[in-house]
């Protein structure tokens, strides 16, 4: 039988179209573009055929996804820097995607003395920061191996650091042995230069 009311078989067929937007929109959300995009090398196009999402709810997520970005970013760095490294191997097979979704998961603190990343950024800030370092290491934290005798980066032996952690530990001194001597002695130093700079306000 047909409608005896085509206009609303129209507002019927637009809202329906609207409810599959809106399930694409959720099974194709903004970290999911932003990791597509950004370690699988996928453009908008390709991720707006694939998805169903719109170019511009695409061009909405990149503005909104700054903290995201960024942390995809520093992910893709830490990658790159090492890729080709025959002890980078484990990681490298896993992908730039997986080696992301690893780093996501890692606390943002030292994996030794448990300083804060937030603080590391404002302690070795280049401008008004209180310590500095030659090569402008410091402000974030580093990729490091637990055990750096084996020289394997790997989701099992890799941690994140801080750069003092990272340089003093190297591969004379155990992880065990540094956590017991040191760790606590380095977190109260770099809290100690955060404080210092804060009181300076």
């Amino acid at each position: 039988m047909k409608c005896p009311m085509p206009h609303i078989r129209a507002v019927v067929v637009h809202l329906e179209n609207l409810i599959k937007t809106k399930e694409s929109y959720k099974n194709m959300e903004k970290k999911e573009f932003l990791v597509q995009n950004l370690t699988e090398g996928k453009n908008y196009q390709q991720i707006s055929d694939e998805n169903s999402v719109s170019r511009p709810q695409l061009t909405k997520w990149w503005n909104e996804g700054l903290r995201i970005r960024k942390e995809i970013k520093r992910a893709n760095q830490l990658f790159n820097a090492r890729k080709g490294n025959i002890d980078f191997e484990k990681f490298e097979k896993l992908g730039k995607r997986a080696f992301y979704e690893w780093y996501e998961q890692q606390p943002k603190r030292c994996t030794y003395c448990g300083i804060e990343e937030e603080k590391l950024q404002k302690i070795f800030n280049v401008e008004n920061g209180i310590l500095h370092t030659k090569r402008n290491r410091g402000r974030v934290l580093e990729l490091e191996r637990k055990n750096a005798k084996n020289n394997e980066y790997s989701p099992e032996n890799c941690a994140m650091s801080c750069y003092l952690c990272n340089n003093h530990k190297s591969d004379l001194i155990s992880e065990k042995d540094h956590l017991k001597y040191f760790a606590k002695e380095i977190y109260k130093y770099l809290d100690d230069k955060y404080n210092e700079l804060e009181n300076q306000k």
